[in-house]
């Protein structure tokens, strides 16, 4: 069980005493922090757009942007201390920031109903999106919303209730109960009126509105009774009710709604979606949780909730089925996602996690990649509900996305550029028609082997050949490899019984030349785009010089039922990689300047093929790419020669392994037998620390006292500096 998944246990056993859970995550967070190696403030291209004026600036929520149509004028509220409460008594200003005049920020009014998640609600009105804009206010003692006409620069109307969406086409918004939301889920509601329902579990009340905009004229959708009474279960007995989070399909026929009831402190969240008529309620997901949402086209929708099957991930819904597709299994915690302009990609963000970092990243669905573009750390002042979430927004263009941050020691506005989907990169180097060999050790592997093979010939965007190396098998590999060989589709040989090591060792010698060379399981399935994805990160660095890629995998049982999925620290550093890799060779794809240093030298001893390549890879120089998406299916049977562990039992026994198998010393020590005078001056000086750290007191106490080594995880920092101290490397 790693962090997340411990840390996720504690928060779902403390959920019924909040004042405890708070206590217990600030003690946590507090003691990460002060171990953490990592002191920055943000990473990435994080450049700031709010003034610097010694006020608080901030957007709001994720699913609409700060933007007009014209991508120069963005909506901005501006507070003072937006810390201290989460839906503060003080007004705030209301404006927007100029892009293209030094983002100087332009007052266009003020709001008393706000919260610090999702501000006054103001947004861009369509259908042209630069006209008017509409935010919340309370007036007369009614919350109201306000429209303004900016091209005019003057109040345009005062409609008589609050909204949440508004139709893409400006006709009617969507309102739900603010001062009971405020109750329930402190800063998402507002504090200027009292509760009415505060002591009624599920009121016979309105709860959700329909305001037509041209009219002002408002009608009843729905009640909390309403709510409760449609598909009840028993965890709704004597339940508390309230609903969030509305939003509109982009046709505007639609809308969800976040359905959540308290039955002894546990809370139960379904979406449900509706006709705006309120007809045609649909439960679409309701396995206990669920949290943000978007509509990506007027048929799907995007959340982040839970599965029973596969836990909670990121899910692509059907509206009006129960069809769904996971995506991104290695984004494990809870988001705010929203699809770009022209739906290519998705952008989402982090919670702070134990360090008080929060991520941002950026991913796509046509290779189901994730990749981190921004960092940034929250400081303890900003925390619980007072907390400032990064919120990515979209751009008009799509090539840039707004956070809201307090990495700088107050609330401001942030804007991160954002290169357009990878799909063109790819694009780019498919038509370079890259040739691949993937070297396959096979032995006993009749089971899964065709599948294998199957998803190497549907590789696309690069030309792939497959030559395998059948290691003495006595069940029907031999017969399954001549019928693949006499369709051209790959060249086999049988050499000696050997080791999985020595056998990749001897295809290396074997292989035919080719651009790049990829290692390859026989039990395993490949996404169609894993060796372009890899072949286009090689593409990009310096190929006269030694290089790899590997990436992380998707753990799946015999028939390639997803179990977990095995993300890789990509930012561990290359000393520490060198002392022990994450490269896991069934994804290791490799280019023609490595295969020739590897096939220059007899090794007497080598560990495993993959960490030999990748230690040559840099001690001559040469460099790599750690892909922490999983771009493989990593079958787990009991016939596996290498796997990975999960469990108690399983750690344990991983455990034991790196103490007793994992000889890096003598590894090392061939290392520089064998390219020991063509080393770079910085690896053969580590090299030689690692060989001799036991020869005297003073070496062993120096490499146990390092701090160079971070290998991201307590757990294996602790046991390899274990292995130090027992003389065990």
């Amino acid at each position: 069980m790693g962090f997340l998944e411990i840390e996720n246990a504690g928060k779902r056993a403390l959920e019924q005493f909040p004042a405890v859970k708070r206590s217990c995550k600030r003690m946590y967070q507090l003691a990460s922090v002060a171990a953490s190696k990592e002191k920055f403030k943000s990473e990435g291209d994080v450049v700031r757009v709010s003034p610097e004026d010694g006020y608080e600036y901030f957007y709001g929520y994720y699913d609409k942007s700060p933007w007009d149509a014209t991508d120069r004028f963005m909506i901005a509220i501006k507070a003072k201390k937006a810390y201290r409460s989460v839906a503060p008594k003080e007004p705030a200003v209301v404006g927007v920031i100029d892009t293209q005049d030094n983002n100087k920020f332009y007052r266009i009014g003020i709001t008393h109903s706000w919260n610090v998640q999702q501000s006054c609600m103001a947004q861009w009105m369509g259908p042209d999106f630069k006209t008017r804009l509409i935010y919340n206010d309370c007036r007369d003692g009614k919350y109201c919303s306000v429209i303004y006409n900016f091209k005019e620069k003057e109040e345009e109307t005062v409609l008589p209730m609050p909204v949440y969406d508004v139709s893409r086409d400006g006709s009617f918004a969507l309102s739900l109960d603010f001062s009971r939301l405020h109750r329930m889920r402190p800063g998402y509601g507002y504090s200027n009126l009292p509760e009415t329902t505060e002591n009624d579990f599920c009121p016979d009340t309105p709860c959700i509105w329909k305001m037509d905009i041209p009219s002002g004229k408002t009608e009843v959708l729905f009640k909390y009774t309403d709510m409760a009474a449609f598909e009840p279960d028993e965890s709704m007995e004597a339940a508390e009710h309230k609903v969030n989070h509305l939003m509109i399909s982009p046709d505007g026929k639609r809308f969800m709604v976040l359905h959540r009831w308290f039955q002894k402190g546990r809370k139960h969240t379904r979406l449900v979606t509706v006709n705006v008529d309120g007809t045609e309620m649909y439960n679409l997901s309701d396995d206990v949780f669920v949290s943000h949402c978007y509509w990506k086209n007027n048929d799907e929708i995007l959340s982040f909730l839970r599965k029973k099957e596969t836990g909670d991930h990121y899910y692509l819904m059907k509206d009006k089925t129960q069809q769904y597709r996971m995506f991104w299994p290695e984004l494990k915690t809870d988001g705010h996602c929203s699809y770009s302009p022209d739906g290519t990609m998705i952008i989402t963000d982090t919670y702070p996690n134990r360090k008080r970092i929060a991520s941002v990243y950026l991913c796509t669905e046509e290779d189901d990649r994730s990749r981190r573009i921004a960092r940034v750390f929250a400081p303890f002042k900003y925390d619980n509900d007072c907390r400032c979430d990064l919120h990515p927004r979209w751009n008009r263009k799509g090539d840039k996305v707004c956070i809201d941050s307090v990495h700088e020691g107050k609330r401001a506005m942030y804007i991160i550029p954002v290169e357009h989907a990878d799909t063109e990169r790819y694009e780019r180097t498919a038509e370079k028609e890259h040739s691949v060999t993937v070297l396959l050790a096979a032995y006993n592997g009749e089971k899964y082997l065709k599948e294998q093979l199957d998803s190497l010939i549907a590789q696309k965007g690069v030309n792939v050949s497959i030559l395998v190396r059948d290691d003495g098998s006595k069940d029907r590999t031999a017969q399954i490899l001549d019928d693949y060989q006499e369709r051209g589709l790959l060249k086999w040989y049988t050499g000696e019984h050997l080791n999985v090591q020595k056998g990749y060792l001897d295809l290396l010698k074997n292989a035919p030349e080719s651009d790049y060379y990829a290692f390859c399981d026989q039990d395993d399935v490949w996404d169609d785009n894993k060796l372009l994805i890899a072949v286009t990160e090689l593409d990009n660095m310096d190929n006269d010089k030694p290089l790899m890629y590997y990436c992380g995998q998707r753990l799946v049982d015999e028939k390639l039922n997803l179990l977990s999925v095995h993300t890789i620290s990509a930012d561990r550093s290359p000393h520490t990689n060198f002392l022990i890799s994450n490269v896991a060779g069934c994804t290791a794809v490799f280019n023609k300047k490595l295969v020739d240093a590897v096939n220059s030298a007899e090794p007497e001893f080598i560990l495993m093929h993959d960490s030999w390549l990748f230690k040559i890879c840099l001690a001559l120089g040469g460099d790599y790419y750690a892909d922490s998406s999983a771009h493989i299916s990593y079958r787990q049977h009991g016939g596996n020669v290498a796997g990975l562990n999960s469990g108690v039992k399983g750690k344990m026994r991983q455990v034991k392994r790196y103490l007793d198998v994992f000889e890096i010393q003598k590894q090392c020590r061939n290392l520089l037998m064998c390219y020991g005078d063509r080393m770079t001056p910085e690896y053969k000086t580590l090299t030689e620390e690692i060989c001799s750290y036991d020869e005297s007191a003073g070496n062993w106490m120096k490499l146990l006292g390092s701090r160079e080594f971070d290998f991201r995880s307590t757990s294996l920092n602790g046991v390899v500096k274990l292995k130090i101290f027992l003389k065990k490397l």
